[in-house]
């Protein structure tokens, strides 16, 4: 009676662990495939076909919707709301934000391959943190990007991205709603936000042109 009630037990657990692993192996493959694609178009010479490219793999890969909105906070999520036309002006703004900051960060793995070592679940089947390493230009050490991807409808989308290097750990989402907090203020000032980012977009593409 004892070894049918474990053999019931392991059959049960056996039973629930299938389909989470095989979500974390889909999470894992989307990583892989659009990872890689995203440091591929890295390597495009023309830097306009480059922009281009990676804002499209962007707007694919990256869940936009939740990202744009949770950087923003409540207040300034709520500004949108109430505003549709200051909610595009932003999404056009963020989009070109994001983009540049994702293709900074990735421009020095330029030319190499990201291979995924491991993932773990945030909540089975729907929030995985994919680990992925790739070594930088002109080093030996492989460091450490790390992936939130959620699970939406039959597809997978990224929300936030962590670089570990120097034994830190930053999550760039996390990171942009610490420094945008303070742009908006208390009352959520949206559009003053947007003038900044369009500032910070070209710097940062100019210094991608050099």
């Amino acid at each position: 009676m004892k070894k049918s009630i474990s053999a019931a037990v392991v059959a049960f657990a056996i039973a629930i662990a299938a389909p989470a692993a095989a979500a974390n192996q889909a999470a894992e493959r989307y990583v892989d495939q659009n990872a890689n694609a995203a440091i591929n178009a890295l390597s495009t010479a023309d830097l306009a076909i480059r922009e281009a490219r990676f804002r499209d793999l962007f707007r694919q890969f990256a869940d936009l919707q939740s990202l744009s909105s949770f950087v923003l906070g409540p207040q300034g999520a709520a500004a949108l709301r109430a505003d549709p036309a200051l909610n595009r002006e932003w999404q056009a703004a963020f989009l070109d934000y994001a983009a540049a900051v994702y293709e900074t960060q990735l421009d020095r793995f330029r030319g190499n391959e990201i291979k995924v070592v491991a993932s773990v679940d945030r909540v089975p089947d729907k929030d995985i943190i994919v680990t992925t390493e790739i070594t930088p230009r002109g080093s030996t050490k492989p460091v450490m990007v790390k992936w939130r991807i959620l699970r939406r409808g039959e597809g997978w989308k990224v929300l936030d991205v962590a670089i570990a290097d120097g034994g830190n750990e930053l999550w760039l989402a996390q990171q942009q709603k610490r420094d945008f907090a303070p742009i908006l203020g208390p009352r959520g000032d949206v559009r003053a936000l947007i003038g900044k980012l369009k500032e910070q977009t070209a710097q940062m593409r100019a210094q991608l042109a050099r």
